[in-house]
């Protein structure tokens, strides 16, 4: 307590009466201040308050949220500010410094932080989105064709069926020789034809019926050309039977002829005209008007059908 110091002790007691009274001073103050607030927030108007405190606790919104939410209300001007520590009463008790220096900056801050609550702040100017680039569309490689594959025959298929692979040939017979050594003629080096003598024929009227043999191979050869091999056959259009020699005038006699390459060899019959069954049985009646064919054997061997017609 007692001073310590190069100074006299008069000297340190007045500095602490002082500092002592400043502090006592300062103390007054804040309890004055204070009680001052206190009286001015219990007589101010009711509805004032409210608005100021409306208008104060009005939210401000920036970015995207305050593009999209809904416009604030239209605020009341606020009153003109005063220099008055009144108006601080607007402030929120809460926020009163208690620092000795409350009093020479709580009273013009609180006026100018008034207007600056009820106007909320404009929004910040929103850059476009970029654009987008599309993606690049993949175009997809085409796939190989595929052959389909054929439908078995008879099953739905559209197309002909696939020809089949012709037969092979049937192989040549080896050559035939008579008993003197002389090359028989094959079937396949003989060729008969039929034919008429006239191309039409009244009813019941008769008619020479021919059959030519000729070698068309590339050697001489033996061929029996008998009668008894030799038949004439007159058909329908229809392809009916209605005459044979062989029915009623069979050939006779044996023949065995030497054929050069090319040669031909040329047999006729008469014919009456009329129908025969065979074993020469029944009526034999002219043929009735129409067309007809001729064909003509050899044995084994039968030529194309011959036309003529009758009546």
């Amino acid at each position: 307590m007692h001073p310590v110091g190069p100074l006299s002790p008069t000297v340190y007691w007045l500095r602490r009466i002082l500092a002592i009274g400043a502090a006592v001073v300062v103390l007054i103050g804040v309890v004055w201040f204070l009680a001052a607030r206190s009286s001015r927030s219990s007589g101010e108007d009711p509805s004032t308050a409210t608005a100021a405190a409306v208008g104060s606790a009005a939210p401000t919104f920036t970015g995207v949220l305050a593009s999209t939410s809904t416009p604030p209300p239209t605020s009341t001007p606020p009153a003109t500010p005063t220099t008055d520590p009144a108006a601080a009463s607007t402030t929120p008790s809460s926020e009163v410094p208690t620092s000795p220096a409350a009093p020479t900056t709580a009273a013009p801050s609180t006026p100018e932080a008034a207007p600056a609550s009820t106007e909320p702040a404009p929004p910040p100017a929103e850059s476009p989105a970029p654009a987008e680039t599309p993606a690049p569309v993949e175009t997809p490689a085409p796939a190989p064709a595929e052959t389909p594959a054929a439908p078995p025959a008879g099953e739905g298929s559209i197309g002909p069926a696939p020809a089949e692979p012709a037969p092979a040939p049937a192989p040549e017979p080896a050559p035939s020789y008579d008993a003197q050594g002389r090359l028989i003629c094959a079937d396949s080096a003989i060729a008969v034809t039929a034919g008429t003598d006239q191309a039409q024929l009244a009813t019941g009227q008769q008619a020479n019926l021919s059959m030519v043999i000729t070698n068309t191979g590339t050697q001489a050869c033996q061929r029996d050309v008998s009668g008894t091999l030799q038949v004439f056959t007159v058909l329908g259009a229809d392809g009916s039977r209605q005459w044979s020699t062989a029915d009623c005038f069979p050939g006779e006699g044996t023949e065995v002829r030497t054929l050069e390459p090319g040669q031909q060899v040329r047999y006729t019959v008469k014919w009456s005209g009329t129908t025969s069954a065979p074993g020469c049985v029944g009526d034999r009646v002219p043929l009735a008007p129409g067309a007809y064919t001729v064909v003509a054997a050899l044995g084994g061997l039968s030529s194309g059908p011959a036309g003529f017609i009758v009546g």
